[in-house]
C-alpha cells in the first residue's frame, strides 16, 4: 500500500511539474503582451450578409469603416482587418487607404461579429462615377444637380465629403473639382478632390468697375473690398479696366486666405482734368460711370470720355456723354420738372485757364433729357452687383454668425446681421472674421415673392488649429 501511495505521489508531482513548465513557455513567448480578440470565437459565423452602400468614414485608428445605405438611411459600423478583401471596380487589390469616402461599394460582412469579409468598388452597370468634375451647379429648391450641362436627381440622403470628413451639401462650391457616384442616374454622393481658398485683392483703386479674371471661372466685376472663392491651385490673375490691363501668377491654398496686391501691375497714371459742376436743382445728383461724385466741390476725372448722369425724383434724368481734354472747366446743366411741355436746354459754361493768362470761352450745348427707370431699396438694404440672375424686389439677411463680413459672389455687402438685395440663381456667400478661417455656402434663390433670412454656424477659431 506504502508503495502504491508514493507512485500516487510521484504522477501528482510530474503533473504539476508539466503545468509549471507550460506556463513557463507561455510567459517566455510574451504571454503577457497577447490581445485578446474582439469578438466571441465560439460564436458560430452568421451567413455572410450582403449591403450595397456609401462609405462614409474610414477610421484607421479604431480600424472601423461606417457605410450609408444607397436610397435609405441605415448606417452600419463594421471592424476591419489587414485579411479583408478589397478589390477597385477592375478587380485588382487594394488597400482601404486607396478608397475615397463617398465611394459606392458592394459589401460582405459577418453580421454576428460586425466585421468586414470583403468590399468591392461597385461593378453595377447601373453605377457612375464621374471624375475631375467643375462648375458643378447644386439647384436645392428642385432638389437638382447640373453636371457637365446634364441634370440629375440628388438621392434623398445624399452625402458630400472633403478633407476625409463629411461636410453640409452647401459646403461645396461650383469652383471645387469633385468626384461624382451615380445610381440608376441619381446622385448618391459627392466628394472634393480640389476644394477651394480665398483672395482678397489690395491696391485696387486704378481697376474700380473693371473686371478681374481668375482660376476656372471666376469673372467678376472689380468692386471694393472684394474676396474671391477660388478652386485651389496656381493661376494667372488678369485684371482690366478699358484699355488697362495686368497680370500676376497667384497660388490659392484650401481654406487659406491670401493677399493680392495690384500696386506692381497699376496702370500709368493718366491726365487728369478738374470739373465744376453748377447743377440746378443743386441738390440733383450727379453720376460719371455710374458713380455717384461730390459735386460741392471740382470734381476730378481722368482725360477721355465719360458718362454723365444727372438724377433726381420729379425730374427728367439728363444722361449723355462728356469728353475730359482740360485741365478744368465749369459745366452748367439745368433739369427739367417731369411733366413739364416747356422745352428746356441746358446750357454748359466753358472756362478754360492757362498759365499766364485767364480766357473765358462761353459755348451752348444741347443735352437730350431722358427718363430712365431706377430701382430704389431700403436704407438698411445693401444694393448687389451682379454677373448673373435677376434682382427681385425682395432681400436676403444674414443673421449670424455676429460680427462676420459677407460677401456675395465675390462682392463685400457688410457684416452680419446684415441685408442685401435677392438675386435669382446659383451664387455663393462668403464668411470672413479676423482671426477664423473663412467659409463658403452655396445659395439658391428664386423670386418667390418672398424674403429669405439665413443663419450660419460660427466660422472656425485659427487658433483652434494650432496644438
Amino acid at each position: 500500500m506504502v508503495q502504491m501511495k508514493d507512485t500516487y505521489t510521484v504522477k501528482k508531482y510530474i503533473c504539476a511539474m508539466l503545468l509549471i513548465l507550460i506556463a513557463g513557455v507561455a510567459v517566455g513567448c510574451g504571454g503577457s503582451d497577447i490581445q485578446a480578440p474582439t469578438y466571441d470565437d465560439t460564436v458560430e459565423p452568421a451567413d455572410e450578409v450582403q449591403f450595397f452602400g456609401v462609405v462614409c468614414n474610414i477610421d484607421e485608428v479604431n480600424n472601423k469603416i461606417k457605410l450609408r445605405s444607397v436610397g435609405y438611411t441605415s448606417e452600419i459600423l463594421l471592424a476591419f482587418t489587414g485579411g479583408a478583401d478589397i478589390q477597385d471596380k477592375h478587380g485588382n487589390l487594394i488597400s482601404i487607404n486607396d478608397v475615397p469616402l463617398g465611394s459606392v461599394v458592394d459589401v460582405t460582412y459577418d453580421a454576428n461579429r460586425d466585421k468586414l469579409i470583403s468590399m468591392y468598388l461597385s461593378r453595377n452597370e447601373s453605377v457612375q462615377v464621374k471624375e475631375g468634375v467643375s462648375g458643378t451647379v447644386i439647384d436645392y429648391q428642385e432638389n437638382m444637380v447640373k453636371i457637365d450641362g446634364k441634370s440629375y436627381q440628388m438621392n434623398k440622403n445624399v452625402s458630400a465629403f472633403a478633407d476625409n470628413k463629411e461636410i453640409g451639401l452647401d459646403e461645396i462650391c461650383s469652383e471645387d473639382q469633385l468626384s461624382v457616384w451615380i445610381y440608376n442616374n441619381i446622385v448618391c454622393s459627392m466628394f472634393v478632390e480640389l476644394g477651394h481658398g480665398y483672395v482678397k485683392l489690395t491696391d485696387y483703386a486704378p481697376y474700380l468697375g473693371g473686371m478681374v479674371e481668375i482660376g476656372y471661372d471666376v469673372i467678376v466685376p472689380v468692386t471694393e473690398d472684394m474676396l474671391l472663392t477660388v478652386r485651389e491651385g496656381t493661376y494667372t490673375l488678369r485684371i482690366s479696366k478699358g484699355s488697362d490691363e495686368g497680370s500676376k501668377e497667384v497660388t490659392v491654398e484650401k481654406n487659406k486666405e491670401m493677399t493680392v496686391s495690384l500696386a506692381d501691375i497699376a496702370p500709368e497714371p493718366k491726365q487728369i482734368g478738374s470739373i465744376l459742376f453748377h447743377v440746378t436743382p443743386s441738390d440733383a445728383a450727379v453720376y460719371i460711370d455710374r458713380v455717384r461724385v461730390n459735386t460741392e466741390g471740382a470734381v476730378d476725372v481722368s482725360y477721355g470720355k465719360h458718362r454723365i448722369d444727372i438724377v433726381k425724383e420729379g425730374y427728367d434724368t439728363i444722361s449723355g456723354t462728356i469728353t475730359v481734354d482740360y485741365a478744368y472747366k465749369v459745366k452748367e446743366f439745368a433739369l427739367k420738372e417731369t411733366g413739364s411741355t416747356t422745352e428746356s436746354n441746358s446750357t454748359q459754361t466753358s472756362t478754360s485757364k492757362s498759365t499766364g493768362s485767364n480766357t473765358t470761352e462761353k459755348t451752348t450745348a444741347t443735352t437730350t433729357a431722358t427718363t430712365e427707370s431706377k430701382t430704389t431699396e431700403s436704407s438698411d438694404t445693401k444694393d448687389v452687383s451682379t454677373t448673373s440672375g435677376n434682382k427681385t424686389s425682395n432681400k436676403v439677411t444674414i443673421t449670424s454668425p455676429d460680427g462676420a463680413s459677407v460677401y456675395f459672389d465675390g462682392e463685400y455687402v457688410g457684416v452680419a446681421p446684415m441685408s442685401f438685395t435677392k438675386v435669382t440663381g446659383s451664387h455663393i456667400i462668403t464668411l470672413s472674421k479676423t482671426g477664423y478661417l473663412s467659409k463658403s455656402y452655396t445659395v439658391t434663390f428664386t423670386d418667390d415673392g418672398e424674403d429669405k433670412s439665413l443663419s450660419y454656424d460660427e466660422l472656425e477659431s485659427i487658433s483652434s488649429l494650432i496644438e
